[in-house]
């Protein structure tokens, strides 16, 4: 065991010999430039969009926002405007491009150890919280872990993971939301993280939230306050938006290119009626860009989390036939209108954490929910999301968001799961 250790550590000096070739170290080993601030790294060209050259670097980027973001959240998002603001602001260990490729965050490099069933990584050299207090390998596993992988903390900047079963691949999860790290703020506002731009109760207002960084840059990200998001394009430099109507507005913009982003989201029925139904054509139901939903879901096998939903009786449905969803997701109104008509239902909006209640509970006929199409950790999202009790899942639409952005500010980049990202 010493001797495989001593190996591990060795091999993080040459890393670049020791990781596995698709999931290695991108631009590992570079060293912090100070602050809180990761390291430069190399970008994958492939998932940047195409929205024309930069030429100059422009110290404010205005981001607009179509939902409320809740810093209480942080950093696990709950809606796509905190997906893109805590994307900035909260580090995992490691991220994960469009294309699967593992990239530093606060680990810089890592190695495979012991045929696959432990990884060993070692955080960036000066990784900082926001309030210059250095970050550990401490913080990293404190109260962190799941089924099938265990997080230890080695040395001061090393930690171990062991996995259930051997893996060729750096484990998804390293990159998960669930394992961002933070620290709780005096004020009780937004955790203090460790990524490049830093945010507090004094930089957000209603209107809007600054994030700044070490090297005086700032993100401003700005509410949609009128109600109609047309309003912010002539003052924002992306926008992402889930609206066709706007998708097509900003189109006839000169100085704006719309870039379709990956299919991220797939919308399913819950019911604890067997069997289920299948429901054709609902894509025309929803003014999102929606396609059928496409397979290879993740929640379809989920016996590695150790769920025991499957000896649990199904909860007493109430008399009413009552599809919930959640009031703020128009696409969720949509579809449980449709299937509320197919059904002979009664669609019933709730907020959305009575939405998460009442979905645990069980007690109605069915719910409409928003479903991740990738998530690095599959048992933290089934915990979160989905009941323990035995539901039938009926996968309806997936749905895509689209990037508005304008020429020739910044350059943005997407991740596995869809977030977009500023490109250092």
């Amino acid at each position: 065991m010493l001797a495989r250790y001593l190996s591990a550590i060795a091999c993080l000096g040459v890393v670049a010999a020791c990781a596995h070739p698709r999931l290695g170290t991108g631009g590992a080993g570079v060293p912090t430039t100070g602050g809180g601030e990761a390291p430069k790294q190399a970008v994958n060209e492939a998932c940047v969009l195409s929205t024309g050259a930069v030429t100059a670097h422009k110290a404010t980027i205005t981001i607009g926002l179509t939902e409320a973001v809740d810093p209480r959240d942080a950093p696990l998002p709950r809606n796509d405007a905190e997906r893109l603001v805590f994307r900035h602001l909260y580090e995992t260990p490691v991220r994960l491009d469009c294309q699967g490729h593992a990239t530093p965050q606060l680990a810089e490099e890592w190695v495979r150890d012991d045929g696959g069933r432990r990884w060993t990584f070692r955080l960036r050299e000066g990784a900082q919280f926001w309030d210059g207090a250095p970050v550990t390998a401490q913080d990293v596993v404190f109260g962190r872990g799941g089924p099938g992988y265990t997080l230890s903390a080695l040395e001061t900047r090393v930690v171990t993971v062991s996995l259930a079963k051997q893996s060729d691949d750096l484990p998804p999860a390293l990159s998960d939301w669930g394992l961002a790290v933070t620290k709780a703020a005096p004020d009780s506002s937004w955790p203090i993280g460790t990524g490049a731009y830093w945010a507090t109760s004094a930089t957000t207002t209603a209107q809007e939230i600054r994030a700044h960084s070490a090297r005086g840059d700032t993100l401003v990200f700005r509410m949609a306050t009128s109600g109609d998001a047309r309003d912010l394009l002539d003052a924002v430099d992306l926008l992402v938006t889930r609206d066709v109507a706007l998708r097509d507005y900003a189109a006839t913009l000169k100085d704006m290119s719309v870039v379709a982003l990956p299919w991220d989201r797939t919308y399913v029925y819950v019911t604890a009626e067997a069997g289920g139904t299948r429901f054709d054509g609902l894509e025309q139901s929803v003014r999102a860009e929606a396609r059928r939903a496409d397979g290879g879901f993740w929640w379809l096998d989920l016996r590695a989390c150790g769920s025991s939903g499957s000896s649990i009786s199904p909860p007493a449905a109430s008399g009413q036939h009552r599809i919930f969803y959640v009031r703020s997701d128009p696409t969720a109104r949509e579809l449980a209108g449709r299937l509320a008509a197919l059904t002979h239902g009664v669609a019933t909006p709730r907020s959305a954490d009575d939405f998460n209640d009442a979905i645990m509970a069980g007690h109605d006929w069915g719910y409409v929910l928003a479903l991740p199409r990738f998530t690095a950790d599959q048992c933290r999202t089934a915990k979160e999301l989905l009941p323990t009790w035995p539901a039938t899942i009926t996968a309806l639409v997936d749905t895509r968001p689209t990037a508005i952005v304008r020429r020739g500010v910044a350059r943005w980049a997407t991740d596995l799961d869809g977030t977009l990202h500023l490109v250092p």
